[in-house]
Order: C-alpha cells, then structure tokens, then sequence
C-alpha cells in the first residue's frame, strides 16, 4: 500500500469513527420529537404557532434541561438526543421563569411599580400549558398530539349603570389581589398585584362591560375592586370612584371563568351594590370596543 492509499484509508477510518459506525457506546444518536396541537378542547382561537413554545426536560441526555424551541408552524419537528423527556408546553408572549427546573417553571406577568402599589403593566391574553412524557429513538420519529387546557382564568364584569347617565363618557375599574405569576407544573399562583381594565358600553344599553385574564386571585390579599366614573366636559368635576368587595366572589375560585353583574347608581352619592353571579355572558363586538 503507498502513501496516497494510506491517507485514504485512514480518512475513510476517521469518518467511520466520527459517524459513530466504530463503536455506538461512544455515539449521540438523535430522535426526532413530531409535535402538533389539538386545540379542540380550547374555547378561544388558537395561538399562532409563534405563539406556541415546547421546553425540554432529559432523563438521561446531555441536552441542557430547560432548552426550548419555538413552533414555526402547525407540526413541530425537534431533533435532540434520543433518551427519555419530560416536556412543558405553553403558548403566548409571558415571561418564562426558573426554566432550568422542571419544577419551578412558572410564568410571569410584567409589571409597574406606581406609589409603591405593583400594578400588571399591559393587558393580560390567554394562554394554555399542557405537560407529556416521551422517549426518543434513533431512526423512529415519535409523533405526539399536543392537548393543552386554559392556564388563566377569565373574570367577566357587567356595570348596570342607572341615575344621571348623560354625561357619563367613561368606566375604568381596578382589582387587587391578581397573581403575577403560575407555575407550569403545580399550577400553584405567586404574586400579587392591581390590575386596571376600561369598560366598553354596549350599545344602545347602559350596560358596561369588561373582559380581562388572570393567572387567579391571590389566596392572602383582598380583592376590591374600584370602578372610576369619568365624565364628559365641564361634568368632569363630578368625576367620582366607588370600592366594592369581590373577596366572597373570586377567593378561591378555580374554574375557567366567572362572571359578575353589579348595578352603579348616578345620583347626588355614587352608590354601587354587591355583585351576583350570573350565568351567561355576552361578549361585546370588537367594533364596539374602546381603543386602548
């Protein structure tokens, strides 16, 4: 054998070796994780798969616990070491904290700091998690249906509004006790903050109403809600802010959505009543809704 033959050969013998064909102990082998998203369970409209993010766990690999990719489109093809994963799946733009821990994952709400009262800075959007087990193995793609449940929960408010109602050109409400954060796996709530939402009227009515998303209600705090009258012009003076009670209502509640109806009076004294459940709610057009 010459020289030009060796130096072939052990080229040959370094690619061998390098394509793990030598000795498999020695060898990362990937698998291929298939994902897509069953959101037939979800009573909103899906999330744009930039929306939707995938955070692996390994069992028993080198990739970095923690490690998350993002969907950019409906199926998600993910090549990682083959071995066992836990996964946690969510979708929307929150924060994501403590990623490196399976169980200290949790999401968190951005917020503003105004005379030392935290508030949640923006509007809150839905969101949905979901948690799967799977093993990866060289050469067989795993294909898994992804089926995520709501991970906020969503607090209806109707204002019956009655007395000197022809100045009235605006309704914002304020309520305390919101959590800033939920963890992916226990499901368990942090934080507490305010959170300010405007009304919209419906047309035609003295109804307003509003919407708003919430990891849930911190377990400690009292949760007042304040709804702030604004008046047109001149009327402005008038301007007036009414507090009630919404502890007895939201404490404790675990479901995917309340609503509550409570009726302000107009008058010489801004007066507002106890709440009451109500079972139905009717969202109001987007049309019709304020620009904020």
């Amino acid at each position: 054998m010459n020289y030009t033959d060796r130096l072939i050969s052990l080229a040959v013998l370094a690619a061998a070796l390098a394509g793990c064909d030598f000795n498999e102990d020695f060898c990362t082998r990937n698998g291929e994780l298939v994902a897509w998203c069953d959101f037939s369970g979800i009573s909103v409209p899906p999330p744009v798969p930039e929306e939707r993010h995938l955070t692996a766990y390994p069992a028993d690999t080198d990739l970095p616990a923690g490690t998350t990719v993002t969907f950019t489109q409906d199926t998600l093809r993910w090549s990682i070491p083959q071995g066992g994963y836990r996964f946690l799946f969510h979708t929307g733009n929150y924060e994501a904290a403590g990623t490196g821990d399976y169980h200290e994952a949790r999401l968190t709400a951005a917020t503003d700091t105004l005379d030392d009262k935290a508030y949640i800075s923006g509007v809150q959007r839905f969101c949905c998690t979901a948690m799967l087990n799977e093993r990866l193995e060289y050469q067989s793609p795993k294909r898994v249906r992804i089926t995520p449940s709501a991970f906020v929960q969503r607090l209806n408010i109707q204002v019956n509004v009655s007395g000197n109602t022809a100045p009235l050109s605006s309704l914002k409400g304020t309520l305390s006790g919101i959590s800033t954060g939920r963890y992916l796996v226990s499901r368990e709530r942090t934080g507490n903050a305010s959170v300010t939402s405007v009304f919209a009227r419906k047309a035609g009515t003295d109804e307003w109403k509003t919407s708003l998303y919430v990891f849930g209600f911190n377990p400690t705090a009292e949760n007042i809600l304040t709804v702030k009258v604004g008046m047109d012009g001149e009327d402005s003076v008038f301007d007036e802010q009414q507090s009630v009670d919404l502890t007895p209502y939201v404490r404790g509640f675990d479901g995917d959505e309340l609503s509550l109806e409570l009726n302000l009076h107009i008058g010489r004294e801004l007066t507002i009543d106890d709440p009451v459940v109500i079972p139905e709610w009717e969202d109001i057009p987007e049309t019709e809704l304020p620009n904020l």
